[in-house]
């Protein structure tokens, strides 16, 4: 693969060398650097357990992809059939990786499972989200060996070993698992014996089981980035991508002899590469499976496919339809869309870069989750028999930056004349208003021979922060980036639901912030302490005051008290450095979405069963407070929220059954300030 790391061996084309030739040196031969376990279970040891006939078939279609595709030799494939998939086999493919000494810290890690899934109820102690656990079903399942009855491969004990792998060779880590957790019995209930559910009905396992493995799972601050709990599919997972077949409720089917998940997600790769996709675009570009909706969840689900590099802002497509003389996108208030937004409409969802798209139109009246559009310019409607896809090409007044500039005139005239050259040329600039200082959200001053910025907004200010720490370099390219993001950065911060669609959603739901302390009893096989809530919860009249402590960690839970599942997506907003950094976003899905907070449910971040990596706050050199914002997005259906994340612009920053019922999708907004002081 074109961006991958490359590793050397040593080859001569040369059979023989005669006595007198001098010795030529060998040439290297560069191989991608990824390392694979590939598990494939048809036939199982217990006559109790029905087989499969896809699983290994699906094995053998991954490990020639990697091949004939990828290009890595053999010699960097494990492969696992069968008897060969035994319980032990499968702990110890995964444990090889850590000792392999080819492998270096971020290289990819690809482990792959086709077999049969199951859950179970949750042993005495264990944590579990709804109380139950997920298993992979070895194929020695439910037999006996010299340590007594074989079960099967808890999430906790995957979860603890991924955990381990992380530290030592990077987050670099994809996990593909064509199995479901939802289903007994081998044959779909349709109708049609040809498909086949790859789950099956275990017996339950005893509390103690693998406790030599996830007793070292890592909960302390540098490996809660990598740890998980509970379930394969989990929010914040740090360690990891998981693609997984079907949502938690639904059922991993086969037909004639392949996984359907595998097979279309191998041809989604075989069409489009995975140089370009990343891990969330390729489950989109999957076939369209009836009864499975694959997930794909993880913090780095938006890196390219088996690599570490990360994409940079993602540019989203809405669908769009024709109905009468207007336009119906989509998408509306909840991703961001205002009145007056531009969108150019393509044909296919995936336009190359010189594709020319069917026209434009522009948003006339966005509502929560749909926008009535019209064509423009008026009078230049364009046919869309079928469903097309929408690119926003520009934004709509209501996002626009108020600043207020005191340099001088030679530096505004020029400052304004490239701001105008931006917004023609970048689909994501955002119109810059100048104004007076006491309407303005942003100031641009000049002190010391540099540009200053000034935080005019009064939701920051009043808290009492005023200043940006970093200061430019005096010239309109130092100052534009800053802009940019502060436009960014401000919008996502105050917009909100119009006041006719708010929902109240807000009533029911609480954002728990507490500090962690670390166990005096309970330590990781890195000798740090397992973290737990200490303390009450400091998130008091929706703020968050914190006296800033070197060694204080802080974890977040998110509360439902409705009867409505929910998507979350939760931000930090740092009004010093104007990045925003994703503290939780939902995981991705071709088609439907696992809802992460159940109803009458709680979402932990940076302790519990989170997998995500608990918070530390500072403060910089030169300062006396900081201020930062947690935003918390909530939607009832799935929202991809991930264009609202951005880097700092400043270099280094780093802080019975009844016909259903269809209910209009509403989101809302939660935000809580948090003023970081200084102990003296």
């Amino acid at each position: 693969m074109p961006n991958q790391r490359l590793h050397s061996e040593q080859k001569s084309d040369s059979p023989t060398q005669g006595k007198n030739d001098s010795p030529e040196t060998p040439s290297p031969i560069l191989y991608p650097r990824l390392f694979a376990l590939i598990i494939g279970i048809n036939n199982y040891k217990s006559a109790s357990i029905a087989n499969l006939l896809g699983a290994v078939p699906d094995a053998d279609a991954v490990r020639d992809y990697l091949l004939g595709q990828v290009g890595i030799p053999i010699s960097q494939i494990r492969i696992l059939r069968d008897s060969e998939a035994t319980r032990s086999a499968i702990l110890h493919g995964i444990s090889a990786f850590l000792d392999d000494e080819r492998i270096k810290k971020g290289d990819p890690i690809l482990i792959y499972y086709a077999g049969h899934g199951s859950k179970s109820s949750a042993p005495s102690g264990w944590e579990a989200r709804g109380g139950e656990i997920q298993l992979l079903v070895p194929y020695d399942q439910s037999s006996l060996d010299a340590g007594g009855k074989v079960h099967g491969i808890p999430d906790r004990t995957l979860g603890a070993l991924l955990t381990r792998l992380a530290g030592e060779k990077g987050d670099n880590i994809s996990v593909i698992l064509d199995c479901c957790h939802s289903g007994s019995g081998t044959r779909a209930d349709d109708g049609e014996s040809t498909y086949m559910v790859r789950s099956v009905e275990i017996e339950a396992i005893p509390f103690d089981l693998d406790k030599d493995v996830w007793s070292l799972q890592s909960l302390s601050y540098e490996d809660r980035a990598t740890a998980i709990a509970t379930g394969f599919a989990h929010s914040g997972l740090r360690s990891h991508v998981l693609l997984s077949a079907c949502g938690a409720e639904e059922r991993a089917l086969e037909r004639d002899g392949r996984g359907l998940f595998t097979k279309a997600l191998i041809d989604a790769l075989l069409e489009h590469g995975t140089d370009k996709l990343t891990y969330a675009d390729v489950v989109q570009r999957i076939a369209n499976l009836p009864t499975q909706h694959p997930q794909c969840e993880g913090v780095n689900q938006n890196r390219i496919h088996f690599n570490a590099i990360a994409t940079g802002q993602r540019h989203i497509l809405h669908k769009i339809r024709k109905h009468g003389d207007i336009y119906i996108m989509s998408a509306g208030t909840a991703q961001g869309v205002t009145k007056g937004a531009r969108f150019a409409v393509y044909k296919e969802k995936y336009p190359s870069v010189q594709g020319k798209p069917l026209g434009t139109v522009i948003a006339s009246s966005p509502g929560n989750a749909e926008t009535k559009m019209d064509a423009f310019p008026p009078g230049s409607d364009f046919p869309l028999d079928m469903e097309g896809f929408a690119l926003q090409t520009r934004t709509g007044a209501e996002e626009s930056l108020r600043i207020h500039i005191a340099v001088d005139s030679e530096f505004a005239s020029e400052f304004e004349a490239r701001s105008k050259e931006m917004q023609e040329s970048d689909p994501a600039w955002r119109t810059i208003i100048r104004t007076e200082k006491e309407k303005a959200e942003l100031g641009i001053a000049l002190e010391k021979g540099r540009i200053v910025f000034n935080i005019l907004d009064r939701y920051t200010t009043q808290h009492g922060l005023t200043r940006m720490p970093f200061p430019v370099a005096r010239t309109v390219d130092a100052v534009l980036p800053v802009v940019r993001s502060a436009a960014h950065f401000y919008w996502h911060l105050r917009r909100k639901p119009g006041s006719e669609a708010r929902s109240g959603m807000r009533k029911f739901v609480d954002i728990e912030f507490t500090q962690l302390k670390g166990s005096e009893e309970k330590f990781d096989g890195h000798l740090h302490p397992v973290l737990h809530k200490y303390g009450p919860n400091l998130n008091c009249n929706n703020k968050i005051d914190l006296q800033i402590k070197d060694t204080a960690r802080y974890g977040l839970k998110i509360v439902n008290k409705s009867e409505v599942a929910l998507y979350p997506a939760l931000f930090y907003f740092d009004s010093s450095n104007l990045s925003i950094e994703p503290y939780y976003e939902p995981p991705t899905a071709k088609g439907i979405v696992d809802a992460p907070l159940r109803k009458q449910s709680s979402l932990t971040i940076g302790y519990g069963d989170s997998g995500s990596i608990p918070r530390e706050y500072f403060l910089r050199d030169g300062q006396k407070l900081d201020v930062g914002f947690l935003k918390l997005f909530l939607s009832t259906e799935y929202v991809d929220w991930s264009h609202i994340s951005q880097p700092s612009p400043f270099d280094n920053t780093r802080a019975s059954k009844q016909a259903p019922v269809n209910y209009p999708m509403i989101w809302d907004t939660i935000v809580v300030p948090i003023i970081q002081r200084g102990t003296s």
